[in-house]
């Protein structure tokens, strides 16, 4: 018998009153959530646009319904804002947020033979599809109001102005600034954020008690949470060094890679399946993830992270293990969706190309360089011609073959078999695959001759013969040989047949990427198509960063120069490259980025709050040697980080978004956090690495049609090893704002949504998971050192230190133990089973659902 939903409801109830009562904005910073959402989804609807609506418009459109030719069809104009706001004779074209009530919509549906538009043919579903998405985002468009000819416009794509851009600055690290509290900096860190809040007369928060500090070290830097017995130690220790002892042994967790590669992982557009029209299994892209958590916790300088990303299959090696880790870390270019069907060979090759860009340019550089596909970008200093010269690098790429799935030869990610035997093991299994059908057939044959030579049918059997003479033994048909003898010739020869057409282990391979065989220069495609080469452009990078011509080899693509360029300082993207790591690792462990479009340090992003402060924490990255852990340890051991969250009303008068970092950022707990705590508290998290948890699956990766094997989340391991299925992600994640694994994701989104409450009360994962910390509470907290009965307030403090991780003030212990004895009482009166471990199951299960567990202060 479970407990009703109003029992746990009512619980969920007991535990928020008795919660400390807080100033209404420091509950989980819903406006700054806000404000960060709304920027970046504004910049997303932004390239939303300029990626899939402006080009049709400009192919299909402009013609007849732009100023710019002149022409007004309709009395509609499509070339501004202000043309489609206005509309036609009909009316506006467009109603945002409205796809069904948009006359546009309607027109390129073709279900009104009255208003169809193109009028010579209809746009492909697809097309249709992102019209569609687009006004059901809001309609957002990056053009002018209206076109105004006369006036004449700036060039913002013009590289060399571009220059003037804050992000594409040189580096120079600039000095400290002065400060009044000269006694509160414990870091330059701390300089830089306490002058900013002195200029306009604010304090920074009171450290945080701690508990609190602990709670949030640990979550912030491994994704666990503390303990009972390492929170006792941790409280225990008074050495002045106790602190940075704990950061560095955590640090040091084989766990840190497992919470910090997943934050790269996001960025990196992780899946193991393909997603997009055929969402085929990626079964082996686990190795890229695992690589990604090893080289966080081995802390692989950034510049060596990514050149082995990028051109990992490239570099020399010293032993077959370093060649295997090496092409496995280029799976990078490899796992992104990609569509499969319906699309003309070369189209592919281009739309591959450009989802690579828009990685690497959101990842690494911050910039939306996807936008300069179909023409100068309208906001950046990147011109179309820049945006070829690194297509080229990626379509001189292989990342796509011919291989055999589902029975038919498809083009699908490419494999690489690994160890000292990888390529002859992958050959064989590749050639089993292409003539599996033959061989199939041809075991059927050899059994079918068996059984006419076992029912004396030897004139059957040699015309048998002469048609399928490769099924049947030559010695079989020697009929001076004695039957039995000739039988077992055909047994043997039968065995051999079956054995060829039995599938073949898989060997170990990894999806890795490979040059082709005459890599060359990309056309730049006029208005984006596919088909519409213009002219070569020479394979090079960015030039708003260096007018320095690439130096490529002829018969390379270009892979290795393009990650050299990526982090060198002096005469490529280094700057750039570091501030934008630098902000990220801000933005990870202080709450919001200095930056807080993280992935956009373009025009259409946000200026940095603290841009001396980025610079400095960039200038370290580089002096560090890259060194990710370096940066995140000097950030982590600063003041700034160990504040509280109390609210201050005067500082939230001046700054209500704390974008001057005057408290603590209060976030709520990633999905994947908040499972492993739950795994945690219950005692039935299994913190040992996993490699595939999709080995079971077919090949398509999702149930659908004939197939119903669905991907699993009953895996009692870490969240970061779940299957990543796309279109079809664990529950958990679905619900609490998981990475969107089809794209570039640095800034998560922040949703408080009734799905989520309803999930906490109703999941059978999160009711298992109170139930056994409730199992375990009973088993270990009964009796006391001499074996005497412990009283239920104990209990009560056992279960706050090993959910919460703190302890209960007197009311809550007081209104949890009513609670649960009045609880036990009505179920051992209704009969129920086990009526003790219900009582304390929703007790549990109601401090799993409050904000204090699932809020990180």
């Amino acid at each position: 018998m479970k407990p009703s939903l109003h029992t746990v409801v009512w619980a969920c109830l007991i535990v928020s009153v008795a919660e400390p009562v807080r100033a209404q904005p420091d509950a989980l910073e819903a406006p700054a959530a806000t404000a960060t959402t709304t920027a970046e989804s504004s910049t997303a609807g932004d390239e939303y646009f300029e990626k899939h609506i402006r080009p049709i418009l400009s192919q299909k459109c402009y013609s007849c319904h732009s100023s710019r030719a002149n022409k007004r069809e309709g009395g509609l104009v499509l070339d501004s804002r202000a043309g489609w706001r206005a509309g036609g004779d009909r009316g506006a074209a467009l109603a945002p947020g409205m796809p069904d009530e948009s006359l546009l919509i309607q027109a390129i549906r073709y279900t009104d033979e009255n208003l169809q538009m193109p009028p010579d043919e209809p746009l492909a579903p697809g097309v249709i599809r992102d019209f569609e998405r687009w006004v059901r985002m809001g309609a957002p468009d990056t053009r002018l109001e209206a076109i105004d000819h006369e006036a004449g416009m700036n060039v913002p794509s013009d590289p060399v102005a571009g220059r003037a851009h804050w992000a594409f600055r040189p580096l120079h690290r600039p000095p400290l600034p002065q400060v009044q509290a000269a006694g509160w900096p414990k870091t330059a860190s701390d300089t830089f954020v306490l002058a900013r809040l002195e200029a306009d007369d604010l304090r920074p928060a009171p450290d945080a008690d701690r508990r609190t500090l602990l709670r949030r070290t640990y979550f912030l830097l491994i994704g666990l949470p503390p303990n009972a017995q390492q929170v006792a130690a941790f409280l225990r220790d008074n050495r002045e060094d106790a602190f940075e002892r704990l950061v560095d042994q955590l640090l040091d967790s084989s766990h840190f890679g497992e919470r910090w590669g997943r934050h790269w992982l996001d960025l990196a557009r992780y899946a193991d399946s393909n997603g997009l029209d055929e969402n085929f299994l990626f079964r082996e892209a686990w190795r890229y993830r695992n690589w990604v958590i090893d080289a966080f916790n081995a802390d692989l300088p950034f510049d060596a992270f990514l050149l082995q990303q990028l051109a990992g299959d490239l570099l020399p090696y010293e032993s077959i293990e370093q060649r295997d880790r090496q092409r496995t870390a280029a799976g990078f270019l490899v796992i992104g969706p990609k569509v499969l069907l319906g699309n003309n060979p070369q189209e592919r090759v281009m739309d591959v190309a450009d989802e690579q860009l828009d990685t690497i340019g959101k990842a690494i550089l911050g910039q939306t360089l996807g936008c300069a596909r179909c023409h100068d970008h309208k906001f950046d200093p990147i011109p179309t011609a820049d945006y070829y010269a690194l297509a080229g690098i990626m379509t001189s790429t292989h990342v796509m073959q011919q291989r055999y799935m589902l029975g038919q030869q498809r083009v699908m990610e490419r494999l690489v078999g690994l160890g000292p035997d990888g390529n002859t093991a992958n050959a064989a299994y590749e050639k089993y695959w292409r003539e599996s059908k033959t061989l199939q057939a041809r075991a059927k044959q050899g059994q079918a001759a068996l059984d006419l030579l076992e029912n004396g049918k030897e004139e059957e059997l040699g015309a048998f013969a002469k048609k399928q003479a490769e099924a049947v033994a030559e010695a079989s048909l020697d009929v001076d040989r004695p039957r039995e003898e000739r039988i077992a010739m055909q047994q043997k020869h039968l065995a051999t047949l079956v054995a060829a057409a039995t599938p073949p282990s898989i060997p170990p391979r990894a999806m890795i990427p490979s040059d082709v065989e005459q890599p060359g220069d990309e056309a730049i495609r006029l208005a984006g198509q596919f088909n519409r080469p213009g002219k070569k452009v020479p394979r090079g990078f960015l030039r708003v960063v260096s007018d320095a011509p690439a130096e490529i080899p002829k018969t390379q693509s270009g892979r290795q120069e393009l990650a050299h360029w990526l982090t060198d300082v002096e005469h490529g993207a280094g700057s750039l490259a570091a501030r934008v790591l630098a902000n990220r690792v801000w933005h990870h462990l202080m709450g919001r980025g200095i930056v807080r479009t993280v992935d956009n340090l373009g025009r259409t992003g946000e200026a940095p709050s603290h841009p001396e402060l980025l610079d400095a924490l960039a200038s370290r990255l580089i002096e560090s040697d890259w060194s990710v852990k370096a940066l995140i340890r000097e950030i982590v051991l600063s003041r700034s980080f160990a504040m509280s969250s109390r609210h201050d009303e005067q500082a939230h008068a001046v700054d209500p978004e704390n974008r001057l970092l005057w408290r603590a950022h209060r976030r709520r707990l990633g999905p994947e956090a908040f499972r492993d705590a739950m795994l945690a508290a219950a005692g039935t998290l299994d913190p040992k690495p996993l490699d595939s948890t999709v080995s079971y699956l077919g090949d398509q990766a999702t149930a659908v049609g004939a197939n119903k094997n669905r991907r699993r989340t009953d895996f009692p391991c870490r969240s970061v090893y779940l299957p990543v299925i796309r279109n079809d992600l664990p529950e958990v994640f679905d619900v609490f704002d998981f990475a969107d694994p089809h794209a570039t994701t640095g800034l998560r989104p922040e949703t408080i949504v009734a799905t989520q409450g309803l999930f906490v009360l109703n999941d059978t994962s999160v009711m298992d998971a109170a139930r056994a910390t409730a199992r375990t509470l009973l088993e270990t907290s009964c009796l006391d050192e001499t074996g005497a009965t412990q009283p239920a307030s104990v209990r009560v403090e056992r279960m706050f230190e090993r959910i919460l991780h703190t302890r209960p003030t007197n009311d809550e212990r007081e209104a949890l133990l009513t609670f649960i004895r009045q609880t036990e009482d009505r179920l051992t009166a209704e009969g129920a089973e086990e009526p003790t471990v219900q009582a304390w199951t929703v007790a549990c299960h109601a401090l799993f659902a409050s904000s204090r567990f699932q809020i990180l202060d």
